[in-house]
């Protein structure tokens, strides 16, 4: 009974990941000309590029754009992240906020 109980929750949340990847935006919406590029925070470095996929550190992934300024990594490595964004400065400064954590990490454009 355990088992099938661990099997129906990993369906569930692989449903529930591909429900959501539904949901974001295609690459050509027109937002994403701010994000691509290269973003830098100290030694960590985030590389976007338009044909959606990314470099984040040095873990290839793919990136994803929702309507409420939510930002989705889906990376190589088996990690899924989910950020909240804020530009400033003219587009050269960029706030990730991890979700649900809550915690703004801030990054420049090069």
């Amino acid at each position: 009974m355990k088992k099938q109980l661990v099997i129906i929750a990993i369906i569930v949340l692989l449903v529930s990941v591909g429900l959501t990847l539904l949901t974001y935006t295609p690459l050509n919406n027109e937002k994403n000309k701010f994000f691509v590029g290269t973003w830098k925070n100290g030694d960590f470095t985030i590389k976007l590029f338009s044909n959606g996929t990314c470099l984040y550190g040095d873990v290839i992934g793919t990136w994803y754009l929702k309507e409420n300024n939510t930002l989705l990594f889906v990376l190589s490595n088996d990690n899924i992240l989910l950020y909240s964004y804020g530009f400033y400065d003219n587009y050269k400064s960029l706030a990730l906020t991890s979700i649900p954590e809550n915690h703004p990490v801030w990054f420049t454009k090069q």
